[in-house]
């Protein structure tokens, strides 16, 4: 889904301002304290509401707060948005358009029918779908917006079948919004919305949402420096996950963080458990059946055994691993490919290349990385650029022409990347 065009001209200050929804509710009462309004606060359903357009007029404190905000009369924040905003082009207003129709056939179904739930679940499928291709900043407006339809439906009804469905559709698209949160390099927001999805999982008992939110959990810390961590949250998990798919991903996670903390025998365990459950896997009614981000099939596993075998500085193991992993992204249809799992394969094959003391292999690998547009510099393929960075920037490689040619690309890709790796320098 491409990004849907503000409906109020509160949507169209918020987009201006590079103000998500949530920041909204966290800011507003801070808001109201400043204005002298005392403690006062909104529901996400309030804010939605107002957002959509058509809304109520508000409280008179809100009223106030909102105009001492945003500086315009309120109804002309909760009116219609300024005509003289960019218009969207073809492209993206034919599926904004597609996007209304959705949202008008809900709010139609003012006993949530079925028909409500189906557009949901499958805006929801298309969503998972969407990440392995589309842009993080696309991505991250689109599924806020779904993720705020879904609550607010979930405020219209009591029936606990439709309530258990919902819930269901909030967990994947938290589950959604922790990858894209950290692509974007916000890895405690990414840490928050999983633990969100995991949250889901356990209101309706739901051992495959629970299974993949503890994986995301899981990821996130081994990228935050937590590996530890991440081996207690994938143990845990594993417990009560389903066969197949679920265990697939904790196995290959678990392993990646088991080679941060030097465990070479574990890893080879946890991976070949990882293969094992590979066999089983495609029938999880809700992982295989979502499927898209939700799937974790053998490239992904391939991906995670090269990213142990570097974990392990393996450069022997971890150079064909990492071929086989880029070989096995390559194979599949485009519509099934993690564009940026691919990615972070290739480069974790210049990585290994360069533990073997292979600058040029390293180069020839990542030539193609350094030309990825801005908005598919996710903060995974960043990180690990950024290791080779650390790597070459070793004595033993002092005085190389690679060495340098591959510190000053990786500096001029960072800069330019839109995580927060741009702090970091390449070369430490």
């Amino acid at each position: 889904m491409a990004a849907s065009r503000p409906r109020t001209r509160l949507g169209q200050k918020l987009d201006a301002a590079h103000l998500s929804q949530r920041d909204v509710l966290r800011r507003f009462p801070q808001e109201a304290k400043r204005l002298n309004e005392g403690v006062l606060r909104i529901s996400e359903s309030q804010l939605y509401r107002w957002l959509s357009g058509g809304a109520p007029r508000p409280r008179p404190a809100a009223c106030r707060v909102l105009e001492g905000w945003f500086d315009e009369p309120v109804e002309r924040l909760l009116g219609p948005p300024d005509e003289l905003a960019a218009p969207l082009e073809g492209g993206d207003a034919v599926v904004d358009a597609g996007w209304r129709s959705v949202e008008h056939a809900i709010d139609a179904a003012s006993a949530l029918d079925p028909s409500a739930l189906e557009h949901l679940e499958a805006a929801a499928r298309r969503a998972a779908h969407a990440y392995l291709s589309q842009p993080s900043l696309t991505m991250l407006t689109d599924l806020v917006q779904l993720r705020d339809t879904v609550y607010a439906q979930l405020d219209r009804t009591h029936k606990p079948r439709q309530q258990a469905e919902l819930y269901l559709l909030a967990g994947i698209v938290c589950g959604l919004l922790s990858n894209v949160s950290f692509d974007l390099g916000h890895p405690e927001v990414a840490e928050e919305q999983a633990r969100a999805a995991h949250t889901y999982g356990s209101v309706i008992d739901h051992p495959s949402l629970r299974a993949w939110a503890r994986g995301l959990q899981a990821t996130v810390a081994i990228w935050s420096g937590q590996p530890r961590r991440a081996i207690g949250i994938t143990e845990s998990a594993l417990i009560n996950a389903p066969a197949g798919t679920a265990r697939v991903r904790l196995h290959s996670v678990r392993a990646r963080a088991l080679s941060l903390v030097g465990a070479r025998d574990e890893v080879d365990t946890e991976l070949a458990a990882a293969v094992s459950q590979l066999e089983l896997a495609g029938g999880d009614e809700f992982l295989d059946g979502v499927g898209g981000e939700l799937e974790f099939d053998r490239s992904r596993h391939a991906l995670c055994a090269s990213s142990a075998y570097i974990g392990l500085n393996d450069g022997e193991r971890a150079e064909p691993a990492a071929l086989h992993a880029v070989q096995t992204f390559a194979e599949l249809h485009s519509d099934r490919r993690w564009e940026g799992g691919a990615m972070a394969a290739t480069v974790d094959l210049g990585i290994a290349r360069v533990l073997r003391g292979d600058l040029a292999g390293c180069e020839a690998a990542i030539s193609d990385v350094f030309n990825l547009p801005t908005s598919d510099r996710i903060e995974t393929v960043s990180l690990r650029l950024l290791a080779i960075g650390h790597l070459v920037g070793a004595p033993r490689f002092r005085g190389s022409i690679e060495a340098r040619r591959l510190g000053e690309n990786i500096e001029d890709f960072a800069a330019a990347s839109l995580a927060r790796t741009t702090a970091r320098p390449a070369i430490g």
